[in-house]
């Protein structure tokens, strides 16, 4: 096999949990999001998706608001209060500008106005997933790169972070090590 078949035997699609009451409308979100290669769970109700959430991980939620047992944004609350690291896209037909605001305040990516194509709904996941791996690199480099203090040492320039990756590296070993 050559290097990409390797990579793309390898790769995971994101995983994508739909929180729908209707069960033909998370059908036809399953459909879309299977056809763009993610991987779909469905929740029917607020308990189910946070029991989802608790016990599985995802990459991202489209969320309608308005369910049997309870409102929708009780569980971007507890996203939010959870620090869940995925992107939540809100799905309602009560679109007023108020519940969209709450909404985005309690850390929605994008809040969508039902009925909307199925392009809508693959573009702004796309586009979710990119700033969840934006956001993922840029952890990244501010827990490896972004030190302007280590053990002591005080300096954030480039050449400060290869001496405290050195050190790092270095570390494990019981050798005497002279870093210049």
């Amino acid at each position: 096999p050559t290097a990409s078949e390797i990579k793309a035997a390898t790769r995971t699609s994101p995983a994508i949990l739909v929180v729908e009451d209707s069960e033909a409308t998370a059908a036809l979100y399953e459909e879309y999001l299977r056809s763009a290669d993610y991987r779909v769970k469905v929740a029917g109700t607020v308990a189910s998706a946070l029991g989802l959430l608790g016990s599985e991980r995802f990459d991202a939620v489209v969320l309608d608001l308005n369910l049997p047992d309870g409102n929708g944004l009780s569980v971007l609350k507890e996203i939010r209060r959870q620090s869940l690291p995925l992107e939540t896209l809100v799905v309602t037909a009560t679109g007023t500008l108020a519940v969209a605001v709450e909404a985005m305040r309690e850390g929605a990516f994008d809040f969508i106005v039902k009925p909307f194509a199925r392009d809508r709904l693959l573009v702004t996941m796309r586009n979710a997933m990119e700033r969840r791996r934006l956001r993922t690199a840029v952890d990244t480099y501010e827990s490896e790169f972004g030190r302007n203090r280590y053990f002591g040492f005080v300096g954030a320039s480039l050449a400060m972070q290869r001496v405290y990756r050195i050190i790092d590296s270095a570390a494990p070993s019981q050798a005497p090590i002279y870093i210049s």
